[in-house]
């Protein structure tokens, strides 16, 4: 099948393809009879009708429609095939000469990204020493004292770090507006969940009094409030004061910590924790800097149509998440000032930076024989299923569409493993 490729920017190529006649002339023949199948003619039974007769009741162009899209599928695999071509997406097909006789395609293909890795070991980044120091310990734990502490009510005047629990409605210019009112909430002060000024305003009210509080909205805000002077009528039904447990051997055997049952035992494991947590965490910063200059090491060629396929895949999650928290995706432009195209070049460049990271991630995978064969994905899977007491069938099912993305995180463990083996 004669056919002339062109190579294109932006990972594309152009192959124009000429359909040969007596493969054309008998598309066309199968395609008439396929529409003449359906034809009803009186005194003939469906179908059976002379041919000359047919063709007066049957579209030319259908047939021709009809033609191209049974020989299409076999006529890209071919070209495909003979010219090693990988394709990514399926092609952007043009008819640029058409008749009885002749038949020429112009199929767009849009290829698979390529990869050509750079340097990935013997590289260097700077790496922390993990420590932990005694404030970092007293922290965590006032923290875990926190998870204990009670509310009590009191009759004293509000403090940061109370809760008061009110009914409040707001007014712009004397008029309620929507959205600005609730009864018996429970605010903590200083939690910095309110307007700027509305939670420092209620410090030293009191139980049963009337609060007027002003504030202004920010401009970055809902249009219908930005920038705009707001009075909350606030009505206080109770203060309540956070008591913290004090730090001894019986407030430490309600924390349910395992095998920690004293104050010391608490500041050691305290620290343990503290100094894993961190190992991990610089563990993690060394290795991602190690794959970022792996990544800049390697040259990567995407075609821009799948960067733009996963940007608008990033905007679509974005808006359901951002009307999942009861925002309309105009007010959360509003409120963030940006505009739908500075959103989108954003996520143009995270795609890019996601896609670049994961191809050079499989890339080096397959190079280093890390990737999966079957028998070994079964294993991992039995491993899995034997942690959880399930059968692998039940997990399979359990994971369902994450089943692929389970095999990823193996591999991406593989190659984690393998860079810092390689990089020291």
């Amino acid at each position: 099948m004669k056919n002339t490729l062109k190579n294109l920017d932006d990972c594309k190529v152009e192959i124009t393809v000429e359909v040969p006649t007596d493969t054309w002339t008998a598309a066309q023949k199968k395609a008439f009879s396929k529409l003449a199948s359906n034809v009803s003619l009186p005194g003939f039974r469906k179908g059976h009708a002379p041919e000359a007769m047919l063709k007066s009741h049957i579209d030319p162009n259908k047939v021709l429609d009809q033609a191209i899209n049974d020989i299409l599928p076999t006529v890209y695999a071919e070209v495909i095939t003979e010219n090693k071509v990988e394709p990514f997406y399926r092609p952007d097909v043009d008819v640029t000469k058409i008749s009885d006789t002749d038949l020429t395609l112009k199929f767009v293909i849009t290829l698979a990204p390529k990869v050509t890795l750079g340097a990935y070991t013997g590289l260097h980044a700077e790496k922390e020493v993990a420590s932990v120091t005694d404030e970092e310990v007293n922290k965590d734990i006032e923290s875990r004292l926190n998870g204990l502490a009670e509310l009590v009510v009191t009759d004293k005047a509000a403090e940061k770090g109370d809760t008061v629990v009110i009914d409040f409605e707001g007014f712009i210019d004397g008029v309620a507006f929507e959205g600005g009112k609730a009864d018996n909430y429970s605010l903590e002060l200083g939690s910095n969940s309110f307007v700027p000024g509305f939670e420092d305003a209620l410090i030293g009210v009191k139980a049963n009094e009337n609060k007027d509080v002003e504030v202004t909205f920010p401009t970055q805000y809902v249009k219908e409030l930005a920038g705009k002077k707001a009075t909350f009528k606030c009505f206080v039904h109770e203060v309540k004061k956070k008591v913290i447990p004090e730090l001894n051997d019986e407030t430490v055997a309600d924390l349910n910590l395992e095998n920690v049952k004293t104050v010391d035992e608490l500041k050691e494991f305290s620290k343990k924790n503290l100094l894993e947590r961190k190992v991990n965490q610089i563990e993690n910063k060394y290795y991602n800097d190690i794959f970022a200059q792996i990544v800049d090491n390697s040259t990567v060629e995407v075609a821009s149509n799948i960067i733009d396929a996963e940007a608008n895949a990033s905007l679509e999650n974005l808006k359901k998440q951002v009307e999942g928290n009861g925002l309309t995706f105009e007010q959360y432009k509003e409120i963030t000032g940006k505009t739908e195209e500075a959103l989108k070049e954003e996520m143009k460049k995270e795609s890019l930076k996601n896609i670049k990271g994961y191809l050079v991630l499989n890339t080096l995978a397959a190079k280093e024989h890390l990737l999966l064969d079957d028998a070994e994905f079964d294993v991992e899977l039995a491993k899995m299923a034997d942690t959880y007491k399930m059968s692998v069938e039940d997990l399979k099912k359990a994971l369902g569409n994450n089943l692929s993305g389970f095999r990823e995180n193996i591999v991406s463990g593989k190659v984690r493993k393998f860079v810092l083996e390689n990089n020291k």
